[in-house]
C-alpha cells in the first residue's frame, strides 16, 4: 500500500516528524506517503508510545507477503502473511442478549474518571434495545457488589434505576480485585439460574469490563474466562466479553488478555478522553453476530504443487512406549559385594531445584496462523481492525507467492465471503537492519502473533517448548525466553568517558566547544544510550501495512531526539477559524416564511431550501415592501394570519403516489399560511432553573430518553433542543404527520407528539454534536427504530414509513 499520509499525533509523548521521508532531514523528492517520527526532548519513557496515524485508504482490506529464502539464513523457507482489514458490513443484530457491566470503582478511578464514566454509562444505558433484552451492572474493587443479584428485563422502571444507581458511582472500592467480579457475572447468568429442564432456547451474554488498573491474579482471569466461555459453547450458548481500558496507566497486557479470552475486543481511552465513543463501539459490536467456522485460504491449490519437501514426523515418547525386559533377556553380569564403609567414595552434591522438561516437538505445521481459527471464531467485528498472521513453509523450489488470499465463514446461517489480494512488502532494508532477526519485519510480528496465541494456552511443557523454539528462531523476548546484554567496552575506555565527563568546565569548553545551539554539551548518558538494545518487534502487537511501506520507522523514534520544540504535535494542531460575517437585516427571509400555495409541485409537502451562503455574499436583495405585523392579541401576544383553509382529504387524483396512498386516511385539520398545523395563541414558555440551568450535551439529551426510543414532547425538552425561538414551531405538529389516521384526537395525538419530538431530537444531534457521532448513533438509530414502529401502528406500510421519515426529517431540519 502506498497512500498518503494526512496526520500523524501522539496523545502519550512530544513529538516531532518530518513529513514527505524517511528520515529527519527531509532529503529527495517529497513523498506523501513517507513519515519520519521522533521522540521530544521532554519525552520520558514511562509509559506506552501511542502514535496515531491517519492514512488514505487504511482501513482498506489488504495483505502483504515476505519470503525469507533458507540462503537468506532462514532455518527453511517461509513466506509470512499479515493480513489486516476494518470489517464494514452489517451484522445482524442478535434477538435477544444479556448484557453485564463490571464497572472499576477502585480508588485510582476517582475524580475525572469516575465521572467520565457516569456520564459514558447514562447515555450506554439508553442506547439498549428496548426488546429482549436484560441488564445488570457490578461495581469491583477490593470487594465488588451488584444493582441486582441477576439480570432484571429492560423496561422504563429498571433503566430509571440503573440509571440513578450509576449517579451515585464514587471511586470508594479500594483496590482492584477483578477475579471474584468476574465470576460472579458469569454465574449469575440468566442462563445459569433461570435454566430449567424444559428451557430450549438460550440467551447469548456479553460481558463488559470498564477499568483503569491491573490485576493482580491476570492467570486465574485469563483460566477463569476460557473455561467459562468453553463450557457456554458446549452448551450451545454464547458469552463474550469486551474490555474498555480508561487512562495512561492501564494494564493492556490484562484488558486485551480478556478480550482475546472471551472472543471479544478491547479499546483504549487515553487520560482525558471522554470514553462514550468507544463504548458506544463496543456495545455495537456486541450486539451484532458472531462470525462461525471462519478460515483464511493463504495457499492457492496450484501453489501448493511445489512444496516437495517431505517431513518425517518423529512422534515424542509417552509414557506407555518403555518395554519391559522379556524373559528372555540376557541376565545381569554379576557385581561384586557392596561395602558399607568404603574409604575412597567422594561425596557429590545433588542437583536440587526444578529441572527443565526436554520435550521432542514436532517439525512446525505447513501452516502456522495467528489467531488460531479452529476451537473459536477469531473476533471479527465492524468497525474494528482485525490483524491476522500466518508463517507458510515452501518447498525448496518455492515458486511465487499467493495471488490472493480468501475469508470464508458463515454468519447465523449466512455466507460470508472476502478475497484480498496480496502484494509483496515493502520495507527500506536501512530500517529494519540490525533490529529485527535478519531484517525480515513480517516474519517478526508473525512469530510474536504466534507466540502470543501459546502463551493464552495453558502453559504445559509442550506450549513453553513452542514459545521456546519461536522465540530462538526470531529473537523474541518471551516468558521463557530472554536477552543477555553484554558490556565490551574495556576498563580504560570506561574510565575515559568518565573522565570527559567530569573534567573542568574551562578544559571541557576547549575541547569541546560549544555545541550547534550555542550550549554547553551536558554531562550524563544519552537518551540514545538509556534505550540501547530496544527492539521494536518484539513489542508489536499488530501489524500496520501502511504505517511499514510509508517508511514510518518506529525504531529511530526512541533514539533520536528534537531540539525543535516548535514541532512537537505539528500534526494535530487545529486549524485556525475561518472568519465569517453575519447576515444583515434585510437578508432573505426563513425559508419556513412561505405561501403553501407558492410550491410548483408536491403539495403542502415540498420544500424550498435558501443556500446558506446566499447572505454572506453577492449583491444585497431589492428592497422589499414593508409587511404590517399582525394584530396583537390581547396580552400583546401576535396572532397568526388567519387563511386558513379547512378541509376533508378526498382527492384520489393528485399525481402524487404518496398523496394518493394515504387519501384513503381519513383526517380533519386546519392550515395556517405557513404550512403547519394552525394552534391557538400560547402563553410565553419560561423554563424551570433544572432546565433553564442545564447545558445541552450528548449526555443531556440521552438522560432525556425514554427506554423504548422515544423522546419527551413537553416545552421543557422542546426549548432545550430548539431554543426560545424555535419553541412556537416546534409545538406544531407539521402537515405529513398530523394528517394521519385519528388527526389530534385521544392517544395518537399524543403519538404523534411524541414521534414529532423524537424527530426534532435525532435533527439536533446531526446538526449540534455531529463531531460526536459515534457517541450518539445508537441513540439515533433506537429513536428512528421508534417512529417507524408507531407509524407502522398507525396504518402506513413500509414504503410510506419510509417517505414520511424523509419528509419529517426535512421539515425538522429547517428548525436547526
Amino acid at each position: 500500500m502506498n497512500k498518503p499520509i494526512t496526520s500523524i499525533s501522539s496523545p502519550s509523548h512530544p513529538i516531532g516528524l518530518t513529513l514527505g521521508c524517511h528520515q529527519q532531514e527531509l532529503t529527495g523528492e517529497h513523498d506523501p506517503s513517507k513519515a519520519f517520527v521522533y521522540l521530544g526532548d521532554s519525552a520520558m519513557l514511562d509509559k506506552d508510545i501511542v502514535i496515531v496515524i491517519s492514512a488514505q485508504g487504511m482501513d482498506t482490506p489488504r495483505c502483504s507477503v515476505e519470503r525469507w529464502l533458507k540462503s537468506d539464513g532462514a532455518e527453511e523457507t517461509t513466506d509470512a502473511y499479515a493480513l489486516t482489514l476494518v470489517p464494514k458490513f452489517e451484522l445482524p443484530a442478535l434477538p435477544s442478549q444479556e448484557y453485564i457491566f463490571l464497572v472499576d470503582r477502585s480508588g485510582s478511578m476517582a475524580r475525572s474518571r469516575i465521572k467520565a464514566v457516569r456520564a459514558a454509562l447514562q447515555i450506554l444505558l439508553r442506547s439498549l434495545p428496548s426488546r429482549g433484552t436484560s441488564f445488570n451492572i457490578v461495581s469491583f474493587g477490593s470487594r465488588y457488589t451488584s444493582l441486582w443479584p441477576t439480570s432484571q428485563a429492560y423496561s422504563a422502571e429498571s433503566m430509571e434505576q440503573a440509571s440513578k444507581h450509576v449517579d451515585e458511582f464514587e471511586a470508594n472500592y479500594g483496590g482492584t480485585e477483578l477475579r471474584s467480579a468476574i465470576e460472579f457475572a458469569f454465574n449469575s447468568r440468566q442462563d445459569i439460574k433461570g435454566g430449567s429442564a424444559e428451557k430450549t432456547d438460550t440467551m447469548p451474554t456479553s460481558v463488559f469490563v470498564l477499568t483503569d488498573g491491573e490485576a493482580w491474579d491476570l492467570d486465574g482471569i485469563i483460566a477463569s474466562i476460557n473455561q467459562n466461555c468453553g463450557k457456554a459453547k458446549k452448551d450451545g450458548s454464547l458469552l463474550r466479553t469486551f474490555t474498555l481500558g480508561v487512562g495512561n496507566q492501564v494494564s493492556t497486557a490484562m484488558c486485551e488478555g480478556i478480550a482475546r479470552a472471551g472472543k471479544g475486543t478491547a479499546v483504549f481511552v487515553a487520560e482525558g478522553e471522554k470514553p462514550d465513543a468507544k463504548l458506544m463501539g463496543l456495545l455495537k459490536a456486541a450486539r451484532g453476530g458472531v462470525i462461525d467456522d471462519l478460515a483464511v485460504d493463504w495457499v492457492d491449490s496450484e501453489d501448493a504443487q511445489d512444496d516437495d519437501d517431505e517431513f518425517e514426523v518423529i512422534p515424542s515418547p509417552k509414557a506407555g512406549d518403555y518395554s519391559e525386559p522379556s524373559a528372555t533377556s540376557p541376565p545381569p553380569q554379576s557385581q561384586p559385594p557392596l561395602s558399607l564403609f568404603d574409604e575412597s567414595h567422594v561425596d557429590t552434591p545433588a542437583e536440587t531445584g526444578a529441572r527443565k522438561a526436554i520435550v521432542l516437538l514436532d517439525p512446525p505445521p505447513k501452516i502456522q496462523q495467528a489467531p488460531k481459527s479452529d476451537k473459536l471464531p477469531i473476533p471479527l467485528y465492524p468497525g474494528f481492525r482485525c490483524s491476522i498472521f500466518a508463517i507458510v513453509k515452501r518447498g525448496s523450489n518455492p515458486g511465487p507467492h499467493s495471488a490472493n488470499v480468501k475469508i470464508t465463514g458463515k454468519v447465523m446461517g449466512r455466507d460470508v465471503v472476502l478475497q484480498i489480494p496480496v502484494s509483496p512488502v515493502s520495507v527500506h532494508s536501512g530500517l529494519v537492519e540490525g533490529k529485527v532477526e535478519g531484517g525480515k519485519l513480517l516474519h517478526t510480528l508473525a512469530a510474536k502473533a504466534l507466540i502470543q496465541t501459546f502463551e493464552d494456552l495453558p502453559q504445559t511443557p509442550e506450549n513453553k517448548a513452542e514459545i521456546e523454539r519461536l522465540g530462538k528462531r526470531y529473537s523474541l523476548a518471551t516468558s521463557v525466553t530472554s536477552f543477555v546484554a553484554i558490556d565490551e567496552e574495556t576498563k580504560d575506555e570506561i574510565q575515559r568517558k568518565e573522565s570527559q565527563v567530569f573534567e573542568p568546565e574551562e578544559e571541557r569548553f576547549v575541547k569541546g566547544g560549544m555545541d550547534k545551539v550555542g550550549r554547553r554539551p551536558r554531562p550524563g548518558p544519552s537518551a540514545s544510550a538509556m534505550v540501547r538494545g530496544f527492539n521494536p518487534a518484539s513489542i508489536a502487537t499488530g501489524y500496520n501495512p501502511s504505517a511499514v511501506t510509508a517508511g514510518f520507522n518506529l525504531s529511530v523514534m526512541t533514539t533520536r531526539l528534537s531540539r525543535d520544540s516548535h514541532a512537537y504535535g505539528q500534526a494535530g494542531a487545529a486549524p485556525a477559524p475561518l472568519p465569517i460575517s453575519l447576515p444583515s437585516a434585510d437578508a432573505t427571509p426563513h425559508p419556513r416564511r412561505r405561501s403553501a400555495s407558492t410550491s410548483s409541485s408536491g403539495g403542502l409537502f415540498s420544500t424550498r431550501s435558501v443556500s446558506p451562503t446566499a447572505s454572506f455574499s453577492g449583491a444585497p436583495p431589492p428592497p422589499q415592501a414593508p409587511v404590517a405585523p399582525p394584530p396583537a392579541a390581547p396580552g400583546g401576544m401576535a396572532q397568526r394570519p388567519q387563511h386558513v383553509a379547512r378541509m376533508r382529504y378526498t382527492d384520489t387524483r393528485s399525481d402524487d403516489p404518496y398523496a394518493r396512498a394515504v387519501s384513503t386516511i381519513q383526517y380533519t385539520s386546519s392550515y395556517s399560511n405557513t404550512g403547519y398545523l394552525d394552534s391557538p395563541s400560547a402563553p410565553p414558555y419560561t423554563p424551570p432553573a433544572s432546565i433553564s440551568q442545564q447545558t445541552l450535551s450528548v449526555e443531556s439529551i440521552a438522560r432525556a430518553q425514554n427506554f423504548d426510543g422515544s423522546f419527551p414532547s413537553d416545552d421543557g425538552h422542546l426549548w432545550l433542543i430548539v431554543g426560545a425561538d424555535g419553541l412556537s414551531r416546534a409545538r406544531d405538529i407539521p402537515p405529513a404527520l398530523d394528517r394521519l389516521a385519528g388527526g389530534g384526537i385521544g392517544a395518537q395525538a399524543a403519538t404523534k407528539k411524541l414521534i414529532w419530538a423524537t424527530m426534532l431530537t435525532i435533527i439536533c444531534l446531526q446538526k449540534k454534536f455531529g463531531a460526536e457521532k459515534d457517541s450518539w448513533e445508537m441513540l439515533a438509530e433506537k429513536a428512528r427504530e421508534y417512529i417507524e414502529k408507531e407509524l407502522t401502528e398507525l396504518g402506513l406500510d413500509e414504503s410510506l414509513v419510509t417517505q414520511t421519515v424523509n419528509r419529517l426529517e426535512t421539515t425538522a431540519s429547517a428548525l436547526f
